[in-house]
């Protein structure tokens, strides 16, 4: 009985010296946000309109150079998903004048939004520009930090898994 005893108190005390095994991170995901579009004076982006289908956020800054650099591969996908993926540019300027500018400057033609400043510290966005990609659940599958000249393929890549 005393070594059953000695072998269960000694099993209980490894237990305890093991180290604790991490929590796994918690999956980020698309909150339930509500951005101004910057060429419509009275609309709104809301997420929510979006549930089941993938949604491409690239933010940027409308001062941002390595933004425009983005901007024609962020069209490209625009125009190659249309109607499957919802791809928006998110600028951090608060007022939508100067987003308005660098889009009509730059060609870009996907949604434009701003204020997106919350939006962005919420989901530890950094730097600019910043694309994330979140699945129909709207969980984040991929991001991706600063200007990339292959962007439009990596994120090709990552939507075409999402819509298989």
């Amino acid at each position: 009985m005393k070594k059953l005893f000695a072998l269960v108190a000694v099993g209980m005390l490894a237990v305890a010296c093991m180290p604790k095994m991490p929590d796994l991170p918690e999956v980020a995901t698309l909150p339930s946000v509500q951005l101004p579009v910057a060429n419509d004076e009275n609309g709104w982006w809301q997420a929510d309109q979006y549930e089941g289908k993938p949604v491409l956020i690239v933010f940027m800054g409308s001062w941002c150079p390595w933004c425009k650099k983005t901007m024609p591969a962020v069209n490209s996908l625009n125009k190659k998903y249309a109607g499957q993926v919802e791809i928006v540019g998110a600028f951090m300027d608060k007022i939508p004048g100067p987003v308005r500018d660098a889009a009509r400057d730059n060609g870009f033609a996907a949604k434009t939004l701003y204020n997106a400043g919350e939006l962005a510290e919420g989901l530890g966005v950094e730097g600019l520009p910043h694309a994330m990609l979140f699945d129909k659940k709207h969980r984040l599958v991929k991001m991706w930090e600063g200007y990339r000249p292959d962007m439009e393929e990596q994120v090709t890549v990552e939507i075409d898994k999402l819509l298989k």
